[in-house]
């Protein structure tokens, strides 16, 4: 299983042994938009979002909110399928890290891409390699 702590903006989502994607954390929202939170700023008994996924895992990825409207369906805050399905092989096929650093680091700074977002793109992949 996967397990993490959270606090704000962006998500987890992962991908189990069957190719299902499930949001593991969910953005936070404050009371203003592109509001920080700091884990020292939290108050006595303030829960921190900390959920456990109990399943055979094969990827994660974790990314801020300049994807989360892109990696989000908002609405319901599930996963869609097509911006990670990609992300997930290319992840799986990795066999240069310096050249999929640099493929990576083109796909976020894309004009395809900037021009859907105006905040900052943050992403990691990780996938389990049998």
């Amino acid at each position: 299983g996967v397990s993490a702590a959270q606090i704000g903006d962006g998500a987890i989502v992962v991908r189990d042994a069957t190719g299902d994607l499930h949001t593991l954390t969910a953005p936070q929202t404050g009371e203003y938009q592109n509001e920080t939170r700091f884990l020292t700023a939290l108050t006595e008994g303030e829960p921190i979002d900390t959920p456990l996924y109990c399943g055979s895992v094969t990827h994660v990825a974790a990314f801020s909110d300049g994807l989360q409207h892109l990696a989000l369906r908002q609405q319901e805050c599930v996963p869609h399928p097509p911006f990670f399905t990609p992300l997930f092989q290319f992840a799986t096929h990795i066999e240069d890290e310096d050249s999929a650093h640099a493929q990576l680091e083109q796909f976020l700074t894309s004009p395809r891409l900037r021009e859907r977002t105006d905040d900052d793109l943050t992403l990691v992949l990780a996938a389990l390699r049998a």
